[in-house]
């Protein structure tokens, strides 16, 4: 089954370069894109039903720069919205993306939960591979840790 990775991008000609890039060279991945904030939100608020039978995301790449409500501030309403039946929204990692970016950025990124962040590369092949590593790192080797913490902890003894 394709990994679910969430996309949102203000730019339709970026999108539609992600998009171009996932079908040709990383078909095993499903990319899901969203104009802005509220176009996410508003998913995240219908995955809450208890009759949604879709796929969940694995992976949210954020851009920082887009109108109306920025990547920022949709990171934190990411991180702060409850978890339902089946989506834990404060344990899936978010990759932050921007064309250009100054260190305050970076920091309040991280401070409000991303997981990584990364300048947009102009290349098409830098962009391809920076896109290819960050889908085999985050969504094919990271093992997420649970949102709600498990009853049963066994600690080995040494």
């Amino acid at each position: 089954m394709q990994k679910e990775i969430y996309l949102v991008e203000d730019s339709s000609d970026f999108r539609q370069l992600i998009r171009t890039i996932f079908n040709r060279f990383l078909p095993t991945y499903n990319i899901r894109s969203f104009q802005g904030a509220q176009e996410l939100y508003q998913y995240m608020v219908l995955q809450s039903a208890d009759d949604y039978a879709g796929r969940r995301p694995a992976l949210i790449i954020l851009d920082l720069k887009m109108h109306m409500i920025d990547g920022f501030e949709l990171l934190k309403l990411v991180r702060q919205t409850p978890p339902n039946a089946t989506t834990e929204w404060n344990v899936i990692p978010v990759v932050m993306l921007s064309a250009a970016a100054n260190q305050e950025d970076i920091n309040k990124c991280y401070q409000a939960g991303a997981n990584s962040f990364f300048v947009k590369p102009i290349d098409f092949e830098e962009l391809r591979e920076l896109l290819a590593t960050i889908c085999r790192y985050w969504v094919d080797y990271n093992c997420l840790a649970s949102a709600t913490p498990s009853s049963t902890n066994s600690h080995a003894a040494f």
